[in-house]
């Protein structure tokens, strides 16, 4: 019975207008970052995005505070990086809303004419992208809302099931458990400051978490599409000669791999360009997080329930940044292959002409499609890699510190 309740949920999601980009565009739209909707629903996701702003200063405003006590440090600095990342992208997709929405018109545009062609081998190969990302962003989108989930009740587990630390509160040695760290200007640590401390908390935390979630998705869904398109390119070079009558109908189909990949290109190049700025910072911080998370986890005074909330939280981060690096980088595989097709294809049969047209395709669809993370690096496996030492790196300084 919920399986059928799920199945019709999600049903309702798709979009015969967005064949790919549907559930994303939805999640977008929930969140206010696709703002199609009303002057007045803008007006209002608007001030909520600014009120983000304010959350994030104020976060750190609460982190020189506490800057003489490592571990409240590292516990503040893996929340407030979080918080940056998500204003970043909020505000990136916000500012650039226009750039974003050609870009999602060209991406449902280029597969509805792909799907008028009723060719049969280009529809299983959209099929089998657009199944695999649904996967994906599902699977996701529950790891996200478990994370947030654990993230809200991580404070009262460790109230509920230590006893000493309930001691502490009524002695007033410790402060009312708090789910994220922020400065407010009134007292928070009693009532009623407390309780109005602890709404702004589930409503910053619950709403940053679905902008990772949604922001995510979208992105990725683009990179299966780059993907998957380029699959679809690669079949048709391999097929340049399959039922062919004519010179002039293999011209025409000639012509049509180049429109295939100038669209493709295009909608790389404009991807890119919205994407590279954001992941710098993604990048540029994700060692430090996934060190700070594991320094927590390895304390000697972090209890089981804040173990479980940093496993989660640590989990969800290293998976967020292998989605990212992975998909870039079949991207790019992909895109170096696309040219065998024309190899592959039944060349040898054609006369002088067409040869000449095959060799300018071939060398214009060497062109691989590269994904950067600011002008420094790209996203790519071994970039992942590289963060991974550096948060050993950065973990192994922490530790000996702790340790003198």
């Amino acid at each position: 019975m919920l399986l059928k309740k799920v199945i019709t949920y999600t049903e309702q999601l798709e979009d015969p207008k967005n064949p790919l980009l549907g559930p994303t565009l939805k999640g977008l739209y929930l969140f206010g970052l696709w703002q199609t909707g009303s002057k007045f629903r803008t007006t209002v996701y608007n001030m909520i995005h600014f009120s983000t702003l304010l959350f994030v200063i104020s976060q750190f405003v609460d982190l020189y505070f506490v800057r003489n006590d490592i571990n409240k440090v590292l516990n503040n600095m893996s929340l407030t990086v979080l918080s940056v990342i998500c204003f970043a992208k909020c505000y990136s997709y916000v500012m650039w809303q226009g750039e974003w929405r050609k870009l999602v018109k060209y991406i449902s545009e280029e597969e509805l004419i792909q799907i008028k062609k009723m060719d049969p081998n280009i529809k299983k190969h959209m099929e089998a992208y657009t199944k695999y990302t649904r996967i994906i962003t599902y699977m996701f989108w529950v790891m996200v809302f478990i994370t947030n989930f654990l993230l809200i009740l991580t404070p009262f587990l460790k109230y509920a099931t230590s006893h000493s630390y309930q001691e502490d509160i009524r002695n007033g040695v410790e402060p009312l458990p708090q789910i994220l760290c922020s400065w407010f200007p009134f007292d928070n640590t009693k009532m009623p400051g407390y309780l109005g401390s602890i709404i702004v908390h589930v409503i910053m935390g619950s709403q940053g978490s679905g902008v990772l979630a949604v922001y995510d998705m979208n992105a990725v869904a683009i990179m299966s599409y780059l993907k998957g398109q380029m699959i679809i390119l690669k079949e048709k070079c391999d097929r340049l000669f399959d039922e062919v009558t004519s010179t002039e109908a293999v011209l025409d189909k000639i012509k049509e791999c180049h429109r295939h990949h100038n669209a493709l290109i295009k909608h790389c190049s404009i991807f890119n360009s919205l994407l590279s700025p954001t992941m710098f910072l993604y990048v540029l911080m994700c060692s430090m997080t996934i060190c700070g998370s594991v320094v927590q986890f390895t304390s000697k005074e972090a209890t089981a329930s804040q173990k479980l909330w940093v496993f989660q939280y640590t989990s969800g981060l290293v998976s967020q940044l292998f989605l990212y690096c992975w998909h870039s980088n079949e991207v790019t595989l992909q895109s170096k292959q696309v040219d065998r097709g024309i190899y592959s294809s039944d060349w040898w049969q054609s006369d002088v002409r067409v040869r000449k047209q095959l060799l300018l395709l071939a060398g214009k669809l060497n062109h691989p499609l590269i994904l950067d993370a600011g002008p420094y690096t790209t996203l790519s496996v071994p970039t992942f890699i590289e963060i991974m030492k550096g948060s050993y790196s950065f973990f192994t300084l922490f530790s000996q510190m702790q340790e003198d």
